[in-house]
């Protein structure tokens, strides 16, 4: 410290008991100064002026260090200037002309101070130079004369010893207990943060639970997954993927990237990483590897590298149920799938075509939109199983749905209406427009080559469509089926393998005039 800062900043630095060392140091000049004032009532004046004089020296060194160093090393200051004390009270008792022992007190005021301030071993030993000065003091004034007097002495001595080491003893077991107490109290803090971070972590997992177990949909919770996940792992840019290691495909995947943070990798690590600080790429840990799926962490190589045990834990658990809610997403999207679609030839089912339907002619009567509908059947298809056999037969209405679905637009609904009958669902299309479309599926099948049981491209079959246009041939769902069966039947006895659309369909008339019947054709 400084010598210009102001010397109530150095008190205020100062424990107490050192404060009351140096006040009683003052006080003694004091005391000293008032009997050189009275120097006529006192014989002998020139040892207690010595020791006065002594005592102020040993006040000025204290103050001084005081000043220059503040409280840094004043209590060893402190301590050893109790020699000084010794010498300058062994000159006082010994040249003092008033009877008894007046300056015992002084000495047991110096034992309790000195001991307050100092270690044990050193109240020992500043304890034992008192005492000896007390009985040097005593000696030469001339108060031992006898046997009971110097067995006073020496008990009056003893006790300055014993005072000293009596009130550093019972400071050091205060400071003990005090030490015992604040570690106590720093352990059970710890133990609070410890608890704390428990209850975060499993509160997360909890939430992280519940969160991925709500819905079936994961690909929309991604992101709150990892925003849970951030209020206990300090994780400043992560991601986490489900991949199934058999099919070499993603299954989950989601990611977080706060601002400013490099989305760099660094590559897959199974092992762990040791980076000691970041380097702006990212670094992986595989957290559950299952026979067929696996679980990968990215984050921050500085953010992996510190991550503990307890944060793996909390990855780890959520990560298994991540796999859980995956493997039940995707039973669910397969069993929808297969709710909805003919498992032979991999198209829409009749329940989807008929869902679909209702849909789709609710939409063309809101805006006011064309919608096509076309019915197919391959001919004479009794033949080819009666020839090359039902398994033939299954392969061939299998290749049959995806020629459909490769010459359809994607907008379009493919469906297998039942047997070896298709149907089509053209939105937005006229009439004209269907019978394009119609005729080029037809074409299509026609010039396709189907395998037979050897695998030989050798099977050639045709089909028969009939289309129908919303609301030209039907006002309607039901209406719209009838007429494209009407024009599949008209195809079929007119010779197979064409396209033609109803023979008959109604004219709603103006009002007043009679309702007509006129050919579609």
């Amino acid at each position: 410290m400084g010598v210009g800062l102001r010397i109530p900043d150095y008190i205020a630095h100062v424990e107490a008991p050192e404060r009351l060392i140096v006040f009683g140091r003052a006080l003694a000049c004091v005391v000293l100064l008032v009997m050189l004032g009275f120097g006529s009532a006192v014989n002998q004046l020139t040892a207690p002026c010595v020791a006065g004089g002594v005592l102020f020296v040993a006040w000025t060194l204290v103050w001084a260090l005081w000043v220059r160093q503040g409280a840094r090393d004043l209590t060893n200051k402190l301590g050893w200037t109790v020699v000084v004390d010794s010498v300058a009270l062994a000159l006082l008792s010994a040249n003092t002309p008033v009877p008894g022992d007046p300056y015992y007190a002084w000495y047991a005021a110096e034992a309790v101070l000195f001991a307050l301030s100092l270690k044990r071993q050193q109240a020992w030993l500043f304890g034992a130079m008192l005492a000896g000065s007390h009985a040097v003091g005593q000696v030469f004034r001339g108060n031992v004369d006898g046997g009971p007097s110097y067995v006073f002495l020496l008990v009056s001595s003893a006790s300055l010893i014993a005072i000293g080491y009596f009130v550093a003893t019972v400071l050091s077991d205060v400071e003990k207990r005090q030490n015992k107490i604040e570690t106590q109290r720093a352990e059970v803090e710890a133990l609070n943060a410890r608890l704390e971070r428990s209850m975060n972590e499993l509160r997360a997992v909890t939430q992280v639970t519940e969160l991925i177990h709500s819905t079936l949909e994961l690909d929309t919770i991604g992101p709150t997954l990892l925003s849970i996940l951030e209020k206990v792992i300090d994780i400043p840019t992560a991601s986490l993927t489900v991949i199934d290691k058999d099919k070499q495909e993603t299954l989950f995947s989601t990611s977080s990237v706060r601002p400013g943070v490099s989305r760099s990798y660094s590559g897959y690590d199974l092992t762990g990483v040791t980076a000691p600080e970041s380097t702006g790429a990212f670094a992986c840990i595989e957290l559950v590897d299952h026979e067929t799926t696996s679980v990968i962490f990215c984050a921050d190589e500085a953010a992996v590298a510190t991550l503990g045990a307890e944060d793996r834990v909390v990855l780890q658990a959520v990560a298994s149920e991540l796999v859980v809610a995956v493997e039940n997403a995707r039973l669910y999207r397969l069993t929808k799938r297969l709710a909805i679609t003919d498992e032979l030839t991999d198209l829409y089912n009749y329940r989807h075509l008929q869902q679909r339907l209702d849909d789709e002619i609710h939409r063309a009567e809101r805006y006011g939109k064309r919608l096509s509908f076309l019915m197919l059947d391959i001919d004479n298809f009794k033949r080819v199983n009666d020839v090359h056999g039902h398994r033939v037969g299954d392969q061939v209405l299998a290749s049959v749905g995806q020629v459909l679905k490769t010459t359809v637009r994607e907008v379009d609904i493919v469906a297998r209406y039942g047997g070896e009958e298709f149907s089509v669902i053209l939105p937005e299309t006229d009439a004209p427009g269907a019978f394009i479309a119609a005729e080029k599926i037809r074409e299509a099948i026609s010039l396709y080559r189907f395998r037979d049981a050897d695998g030989e491209p050798v099977i050639h079959v045709t089909v028969s469509i009939g289309l129908a246009s919303f609301p030209i041939h039907a006002t309607g769902k039901e209406s719209l089926l009838r007429a494209a069966d009407d024009a599949l039947y008209h195809a079929k006895t007119t010779g197979k393998d064409r396209v033609r659309a109803p023979r008959l369909r109604l004219h709603r008339p103006a009002p007043g005039d009679a309702p007509t019947e006129r050919m579609a054709e």
